[in-house]
């Protein structure tokens, strides 16, 4: 194992410059000397750096144990600086330590370039947050452990129930997720369209796997809602021919409606005509009736002028 320190570059005081970002800076911030070493040389700067650069050497002297062929702090990949590099064969990857929270777009950036030079994978050591599961990295919880027990708290996965990976819930030593990821048994994948996580092998199978199995649940339902729609357009259809039809009677009952109606009409027109005929029929009935009776009171009275005339001629002989 090689292991060389940084001396050429400036350790930036993190706390201070994270709580002066917030607003809650401890007193007057002063201007930090142009000097290299730890951050602004106060005591709790120290001891973070400390902490930082002894987790370093302690991920590497694990990644050399673990079956790692190289491992190299504070090494450079091309014009790149990283913290640790390590390669197995022909696999080569990085791991970078942070003690404080992480740029997701600068981490994503970073990530990209290393690829582009070559970097199979690239791990993140980092405070848990919610940038764990948005970048290849594992959340620990103290960066200065009793005898270097480092435990991982966030960023590992699981299989639940369902097959799917899930958050691990139980913390794991880092120790064993290194040695693990220089096996080649964990590796880093995306749970959904945004996030992910650290999972073995098989872990990543049936998460395949149930995946596989929703996709296909997800065809069958697609293609049964197809038949429905299809089944659906249809009766649509049927129903559209059956209106159309029913429009159509309908126009044809307007039609032979509006041709009842014109006879109707006439017959109306008829009628009334023969009413008026009635009205004068009777008219002239009652009027016949009233000549009648009159020319019948005429009658019986010439008659009995007659008999009187003739009752009078015989009694006068």
């Amino acid at each position: 194992m090689r292991t060389k320190r940084r001396s050429d570059t400036q350790v930036v005081c993190g706390r201070r410059a994270l709580l002066d970002e917030l607003g809650i800076s401890e007193g007057t911030r002063r201007a930090a000397p142009e000097r290299t070493g730890y951050g602004c040389g106060c005591p709790e700067c120290v001891a973070t750096q400390w902490n930082t650069q002894r987790l370093e050497h302690w991920i590497s002297g694990r990644l050399t144990a673990a079956g790692a062929d190289e491992a190299e702090v504070d090494a450079r990949i091309g014009d790149i600086p990283v913290d640790i590099y390590w390669r197995r064969g022909d696999r080569r990857c990085v791991v970078e330590v942070h003690s404080g929270p992480l740029d997701i777009t600068a981490a994503r950036a970073h990530r990209k370039r290393l690829q582009a030079a070559g970097i199979d994978d690239v791990l993140w050591v980092c405070p848990q947050g919610y940038w764990v599961p948005l970048v290849p990295a594992v959340g620990i919880a103290d960066f200065a452990p009793a005898a270097a027990d480092y435990r991982i708290e966030q960023g590992l996965l699981t299989a639940s129930e369902s097959g799917f990976a899930a958050p691990l819930r139980a913390s794991q030593e880092l120790r064993d997720f290194l040695a693990g990821w220089v096996a080649g048994e964990m590796h880093w994948g995306h749970v959904d369209v945004s996030t992910g996580g650290w999972a073995e092998v098989g872990t990543w199978e049936r998460h395949t796997a149930a995946q596989a199995a929703m996709i296909e649940q997800q065809r069958n339902q697609l293609r049964d809602q197809r038949v429905e729609l299809a089944v659906s357009r249809q009766t649509v259809r049927d129903k559209q021919k059956l209106v159309t039809r029913l429009h159509h009677r309908i126009d044809r009952a307007g039609v032979n409606a509006d041709a009842e109606a014109i006879t109707l009409a006439g017959v109306r027109s008829e009628l009334v005509a023969q009413q008026r005929i009635a009205a004068g029929l009777r008219a002239t009935i009652g009027r016949m009736d009233r000549t009648i009776n009159q020319w019948q009171w005429l009658t019986c009275c010439a008659m009995l002028l007659v008999i009187t005339v003739m009752a009078g001629a015989l009694v006068t002989r």
